[in-house]
């Protein structure tokens, strides 16, 4: 199996700036593998929030009837 190169911050800026400014012509590929990472990272955030939503409205409403 081949190992690809990470390429470097550098480079990456280097294709979203070009000569004439911002590229709006961006293409992006994800592997299997990047797909499933992002998704989960993108689950594991909405539940993140949704518990911190639900402790902040918890410790409102014990503050409320003290």
């Amino acid at each position: 199996m081949e190992t690809e190169e990470k390429a470097s911050l550098k480079s990456y800026l280097d294709n979203v700036f070009g000569d004439e400014g911002l590229r709006t012509d961006l293409t992006i590929t994800m592997t299997d593998e990047t797909l499933q990472k992002t998704s989960l990272y993108l689950v594991g955030t909405g539940l993140v929030i949704t518990l911190i939503v639900f402790g902040i409205r918890g410790i409102v409403r014990n503050m409320e009837t003290n």
